[in-house]
């Protein structure tokens, strides 16, 4: 295990976007999320022996994290997604592909207490049926904000610094508001853009009044 002192940059990776119900496995970075940080940026990284056997491609992930710092909602960047795009990513939740991350060799997982489950890796979306909607076909969702917990472990007698014990992420659907006047567009988000529904007191929770749809709007515009 590695040791990181406080505030020292903890890299997350991403693996395959993968399901068990196709064979048929796709990048990260082929979804239309936040573009791939700048290698120059990432330093120390080495695949585990697993990755190599198992030939997966880790590249860098567009989140920043650092050692036992806390951070509030930050926003990343906005994409478009429309036409066969839309139409595909519609698939993928139908088809229950999952997106998989690392830390430190370590596989995120999605947990419950109440459940008392863990699964590797988080949903790109949700499908509900009509019976949950209220509408004449089943309408799909996208998660597009994650809630991480690192866990940490200290023995000063042993080692200096920490080690992380434990990657677990919290997918959350939620369609965010800018101040009156601004509209999301492709490009024009950045982790310094306000973003009502997300900063230090305002942090995303899966309402279903706020989830956001994978479905073009009246007029066929893009989801954003």
């Amino acid at each position: 295990p590695e040791e990181y002192t406080p505030n020292e940059p903890t890299p997350i990776y991403v693996d395959l976007v993968e399901s068990r119900k196709t064979q048929v496995p796709f990048e990260f970075y082929d979804l239309p999320t936040c573009p791939e940080p700048p290698r120059e940026r990432i330093k120390g990284f080495r695949k585990s022996l697993g990755n190599r056997l198992q030939g997966h491609n880790l590249k860098p992930s567009p989140y920043d994290i650092r050692a036992t710092q806390p951070v509030s909602c930050t926003p990343l960047c906005s994409v478009s997604i429309g036409g066969k795009k839309l139409k595909w990513m519609r698939s993928l939740v139908e088809r229950q592909y999952r997106v998989h991350l690392s830390l430190d060799n370590l596989p995120v997982l999605m947990r419950s207490k109440e459940l008392n489950y863990a699964v590797r890796g988080y949903p790109v979306g949700f499908k509900a049926p009509p019976s949950y909607t209220g509408l004449k076909e089943d309408e799909y969702f996208l998660y597009n904000h994650l809630k991480f917990t690192i866990s940490y472990r200290e023995d000063p007698s042993d080692f200096e610094g920490v080690r992380i014990i434990g990657f677990d992420v919290h997918p959350v659907s939620i369609e965010h508001k800018l101040p009156d006047g601004d509209e999301f567009r492709a490009g024009s988000v950045s982790r310094t853009t306000e973003v009502l529904t997300c900063d230090e007191e305002n942090e995303p929770v899966n309402d279903p009044s706020t989830y956001l749809t994978l479905r073009a709007g009246a007029t066929g515009e893009d989801v954003e």
